[in-house]
C-alpha cells in the first residue's frame, strides 16, 4: 500500500535536489501526480474505464491481442496479457500532458525527419509519428522477436510499412551477443552480454555508432533518437556517443529505470553536446518507488 505522504515527500527530494539545474520545472514535476501519490489501484481502475472509450480489444489467440484506436484510425498487436496497462501505453503518445509523452517541447520533428526507436515495443510509437507525417522514416529496434515480428506486421496493416524499417535486435554499448533478463518488475529488466561458452544468447545487441556506419546514415539535428530501453538506456547513448557528439540529434530517453540514471544521462549528454537545454518530465507511478521519468533533449531553436 502507498503511503501517499512518504511518495510525494520523495518526489519533493527529487525535485529539489534537480531544480537548480533549471531543467526540470515544478509544473513538469507535477505532471499526473496524482497517479504516483494515491494507491495503484485507483490509476489501474480508472485506465480500464478509460481504455473501454478508446479502443477495441479482439483476441487473436491465447498469445496475441488486436487493440484497434478507431479515433486515430490505428492499430496495435499485443503479445501477452491484455490488461488496463495498455491505456498507459496508447495515453503517452496521444496525452502532452502524460509526462511520457516523447515528441512535447523541445523536441521539435518535420516531415523529413528520421527517428531512431529503440525499445520500439508494440510500435504504436513509430505508427503515430508516420501517420501524422511527423517524420519521413523510423528504424524500429525491438529485441524481442514475437514482437518485432508483430511491430512489422501491424505497420503493413496501418499503411506505414514503407517508411519504416524493423531491426529484432537490442542496442547496447558494444555489439555482441547478449542474454534479455526478464522480470515482473519494471526495475529488474537488464540486458547482460552472453558467454559464448556457458550461456545461450538470446539476441544480438548493436552498438548505434557502427550501425549508423555500417548503413551509411548520418543523423541531423532534426531528428531523434528515442530511447525506453528497460534499464539500457544510458548503456545505448554510451554507444551512440559519437554520432550525438558529432551530429547533435534530438534525444528523448526514459530515466525512471535507475536512481542514478537521470544524473548520469544528463552528464553525458551535456559532455557530448554542451549546447542541448533539457526538459526533465514527471514521476513514474509503476516503479517500485518515484523516479523522474522522461529527459528530452535539442539544440536551441537558431533566429533568424
Amino acid at each position: 500500500m502507498k503511503n501517499p505522504v512518504a511518495q510525494l515527500l520523495h518526489c519533493w527530494r527529487w525535485w529539489k535536489r534537480l531544480q537548480p539545474q533549471g531543467y526540470f520545472r515544478w509544473s513538469d514535476a507535477k505532471l499526473q501526480i496524482n497517479r504516483v501519490i494515491l494507491p495503484a489501484r485507483f490509476a489501474y481502475q480508472k485506465a480500464g474505464e478509460e481504455l473501454k472509450k478508446v479502443a477495441k480489444i479482439t483476441a487473436r489467440d491465447e498469445h496475441i491481442t488486436r487493440i484497434d484506436l478507431p479515433e486515430h484510425q490505428l492499430h496495435f498487436y499485443w503479445h501477452g496479457t491484455a490488461d488496463n496497462n495498455l491505456y498507459f501505453l496508447i495515453e503517452q503518445e496521444f496525452n502532452p500532458r502524460n509526462p511520457h509523452c516523447y515528441t512535447t517541447p523541445p523536441i521539435h520533428l518535420t516531415e523529413r525527419s528520421r527517428v531512431i526507436d529503440v525499445g520500439a515495443c508494440e510500435g504504436l510509437f513509430a505508427y503515430r509519428l508516420l501517420k501524422q507525417n511527423l517524420c519521413q522514416e523510423v528504424i524500429c529496434f525491438e529485441p524481442l522477436r514475437a514482437m518485432a515480428t508483430l511491430i512489422w506486421q501491424s505497420a503493413v496493416e496501418n499503411g506505414v510499412a514503407d517508411r519504416l524499417k524493423v531491426e529484432p535486435v537490442a542496442v547496447a554499448e558494444s555489439s555482441g551477443p547478449v542474454r534479455l533478463i526478464a522480470s515482473d518488475s519494471p526495475d529488474a529488466y537488464r540486458i547482460e552480454a552472453a558467454d559464448s561458452e556457458t550461456q545461450e544468447p538470446d539476441t544480438y545487441a548493436v552498438k548505434l555508432d557502427e550501425y549508423f556506419d555500417n548503413h551509411q546514415i548520418t543523423l541531423r539535428s532534426k531528428d531523434l533518437i528515442k530511447i525506453d530501453a528497460e534499464g539500457a538506456d544510458l548503456a545505448v547513448l554510451q554507444g551512440s556517443a559519437e554520432t550525438i557528439a558529432r551530429d547533435q540529434p534530438q534525444i528523448a530517453v526514459t530515466t525512471y529505470h535507475a536512481d542514478e540514471h537521470v544524473e548520469e544521462i544528463t552528464a553525458l549528454l551535456k559532455k557530448l553536446n554542451p549546447g542541448y537545454r533539457f526538459r526533465l518530465k514527471g514521476f513514474a507511478h509503476w516503479t517500485s518507488r518515484p523516479r523522474p521519468v522522461l529527459l528530452q533533449a535539442a539544440n536551441a531553436p537558431t533566429k533568424g
